[in-house]
């Protein structure tokens, strides 16, 4: 076993990851409140399935916040678009014409409608 420093890991950073995330924040800026790197908060996911589990709830949560906070620019003037839009594509990924990088390989189904009329006097086989 190796010495080094001691970890700043305690299960306190499960609700505050989750927490920290939901409300908005970047992993990255949650790493900065907590006093480590990013790539610390990535390795104690990787040691630690329980604060994997938050992390992934609370980045999917922190997209739903921005996603609720992009509801209510909509109607604003007050917006500046291009810098929402830079915003957006850099922390969730979102490009033109897809919202999400993990949702972008969905296309759209085509559903067709056709109308058959029946005739009693028609052949059924037909």
């Amino acid at each position: 076993m190796t010495a080094g420093r001691p970890t700043k890991y305690s299960r306190d950073q499960v609700e505050r990851v989750y927490e920290s995330l939901a409300q908005g924040n970047s992993v990255t800026q949650f790493a900065a409140q907590q006093g480590v790197a990013r790539s610390t908060v990535y390795k104690w996911a990787e040691e630690h399935e329980e604060f994997s589990v938050a992390l992934s709830r609370g980045q999917e949560a922190g997209q739903a916040y921005w996603e609720g906070e992009l509801q209510k620019m909509m109607y604003s003037r007050d917006v500046n678009a291009p810098l929402v839009k830079l915003y957006f594509a850099n922390r969730f990924g979102w490009h033109e014409g897809k919202e999400h990088k993990d949702e972008g390989n969905a296309k759209p189904a085509n559903i067709t409608f056709q109308v058959i009329e029946k005739n009693d006097d028609s052949d059924p086989a037909t």
